[in-house]
Order: C-alpha cells, then sequence, then structure tokens
C-alpha cells in the first residue's frame, strides 16, 4: 500500500455504521406515522408498533455497534493523521453519534404508542 486508504472489504460496515441507524429512524418514522389511525381504529394492534420499535431499536444499536468496532480498530491514531487507522477512529466515532441520537429519537416515537392510544378512546 502507498499509504492510500482504499475500502479493502470495509465499505459495506461504514455505509452500515454511518446510515443504518438514520435509515432504521426514518423507517420507524414511516411506519409509526400511518400506523397512528389503524391502531387507534383496531383494538389490539399497538403491538405492531412496539415491534417496530424494538427492531428500529436493534437496527440503530448494531450499526452503533459496528461503529464502536471502527472506533476501537482506528484508536492509536487520531482523525488528522491521515492513515486508515485514523480514518477507521473518524468513522467509528460518528457512526457512534449518529446511532446514538438515532436510537433516542427512536425509542421517544415509540414513546408515543403509549400517549397516543389513551387520546384514541377516551
Amino acid at each position: 500500500m502507498n499509504g492510500t486508504i482504499t475500502p479493502n472489504g470495509r465499505g459495506l460496515r461504514a455505509a452500515f455504521t454511518l446510515g443504518g441507524s438514520t435509515a432504521a429512524w426514518v423507517a420507524h418514522l414511516f411506519f409509526a406515522s400511518s400506523f397512528v389511525q389503524y391502531t387507534c381504529d383496531t383494538p389490539g394492534a399497538r403491538w405492531g408498533q412496539h415491534v417496530a420499535t424494538l427492531v428500529c431499536a436493534v437496527i440503530a444499536a448494531s450499526a452503533g455497534w459496528v461503529g464502536y468496532g471502527f472506533y476501537r480498530e482506528g484508536q492509536p491514531d487520531t482523525e488528522d493523521a491521515g492513515t486508515r487507522r485514523g480514518a477507521n477512529h473518524f468513522i467509528g466515532l460518528l457512526g457512534m453519534i449518529f446511532a446514538a441520537v438515532n436510537l433516542l429519537l427512536i425509542l421517544a416515537e415509540g414513546s408515543y404508542v403509549v400517549l397516543i392510544h389513551p387520546a384514541c378512546h377516551p
């Protein structure tokens, strides 16, 4: 290698850690917002939103875990080192931040199931 940063099989892992949690949050947002009226009209259908919250939260947490792996791989170097390890460090740090924020958003949206349902059936 001549010092350039090449993917060498890490491209999918990097894409997942940087975009997986955001994709999970967007999927949860779309599902939750489209499923609210059905939940109000159909008794006993709240479980669907709980399952969607759980699945999306697991995906977001998994993306953060992959980011943690990148972070640990690159720990000897810093982001500005210009090395493969430095790039891994940066990718991992961003992946963990994205995952934490998106996980909080997913869980916050999931909490509305408990809050919205009583308003549907006063």
